[in-house]
């Protein structure tokens, strides 16, 4: 098999066949209503590549499988995101790519993803929210949230843990590699 590599990005079904892919964003089926992304395949940081495959590897042993809605994202995207929800709760403020000089684990430089969990069939379990709610729904700590949706989310949560992410507060599907090294953010989508 050839592994797809750019950097430190590389395709991730290059490196394991066992994920659902359902990148959202290369469809018209998001916030945005709209295709942001000139390609469907899903490019990840090598080493949160690793990371993803331990968790996938722990949810597949209890009967599961995982989804990815997003890994790396073009800073172009980041900056169509802004402009349509200027919100740093949920979209975060995109890089002067000619000033910056640090970096942090993130979407841009794929060491971020945005996950769910399905049956062996690849239905999506019941979780607290859609993908991509700006409400209090996709929090975990939202009062109105509670029973499987809960329990689902709560399991994610652990599972990514465990592997090496830590989640975003705000939202119950985004996780944060823990990669001490953060990469430079990427202008471009592989194709």
């Amino acid at each position: 098999m050839t592994i797809r590599q750019y950097g430190n990005l590389v395709r991730l079904l290059d490196l394991d066949e066992d994920f659902i892919i359902d990148l959202i964003y290369a469809t018209p089926n998001n916030f945005t209503g709209s295709v942001v992304y000139d390609s469907p395949e899903c490019f990840i940081d090598i080493d949160t590549a690793k990371r993803l495959i331990a968790a996938k590897d722990l949810v597949k042993k209890d009967g599961l499988r995982m989804k990815v809605w997003d890994a790396f994202r073009p800073v172009s995207a980041q900056q169509r995101f802004w402009d349509l929800l200027p919100d740093n709760d949920f979209v975060a403020y995109p890089p002067d790519m000619a000033v910056i000089t640090e970096f942090k684990n993130s979407h841009m430089n794929g060491q971020c993803v945005d996950v769910t969990l399905t049956d062996t069939n690849g239905k999506e379990l019941l979780m607290p929210s859609a993908f991509d709610d700006f409400t209090q729904k996709a929090r975990l700590d939202c009062p109105e949230t509670s029973g499987e949706a809960l329990k689902n989310a709560i399991y994610l949560r652990e599972i990514m843990m465990q592997a090496g992410f830590t989640p975003y507060i705000g939202e119950w599907w985004h996780f944060y590699d823990k990669n001490p090294t953060p990469a430079r953010y990427t202008e471009t989508i592989p194709k």
